[in-house]
């Protein structure tokens, strides 16, 4: 898709690698590609220990299964952009949404507590989402992390539709681009 391919190349042009692939099993498959690069760094000039994640919308949910398994120590930060996170407090929202456009919900089960206590996170709400029941989940979401006091860096971007980055060619949607970049190369390349 070329919007990741523009996401990679402005990775690359702020010092980071970027890896996008594709899967059959998006909840095995992430894991398959993560344990490849880490065994074959040295080879791909990536540091295995310090790893990112970055997803958006219905890919969300398997991030959070990346951030949430266990031995995952090489992983930085995460930045998780306008997504269907958990299904938290009886909501079957991210559930339904992955049934009614075909997403894998690899976070199932999981809840907030299952989120390791040091790994900084980087949340985009578009404030303008028409997702039935998106910006709610996002929201219980980060009430909930910060009652945990997780470290949590949340965008609203009030004037943001869903998929902002590809869709909103506005000063607005540029700076959290530039926000994003700036808190994974704070992570990623310290």
């Amino acid at each position: 898709m070329a919007s990741l391919v523009s996401w990679g190349r402005l990775a690359a042009a702020s010092g980071m690698v970027a890896i996008a692939y594709t899967n059959e099993e998006p909840a095995r498959d992430v894991h398959t590609v993560i344990q490849y690069v880490r065994q074959n760094a040295a080879a791909l000039g990536i540091d295995e220990s310090r790893i990112g994640v970055w997803a958006s919308s219905g890919n969300v949910p398997t991030a959070l299964s990346v951030v949430m398994h266990e031995g995952s120590e090489y992983l930085k930060c995460a930045v998780l952009c306008y997504g269907f996170m958990l299904d938290l407090d009886e909501s079957r929202v991210v559930a339904e949404a992955s049934k009614t456009f075909g997403f894998v919900n690899a976070s199932a089960g999981r809840t907030v507590d299952d989120l390791p206590q040091d790994l900084p996170l980087f949340l985009v709400r578009s404030g303008q989402d028409t997702f039935a029941g998106l910006n709610e989940a996002i929201d219980v979401f980060v009430a909930k992390a910060l009652r945990r006091n997780l470290p949590i860096t949340l965008v609203n971007y009030a004037a943001g539709p869903h998929a902002f980055d590809l869709m909103d060619d506005t000063d607005g949607a540029r700076e959290i681009i530039k926000q994003i970049l700036a808190f994974m190369q704070r992570h990623l390349l310290a």
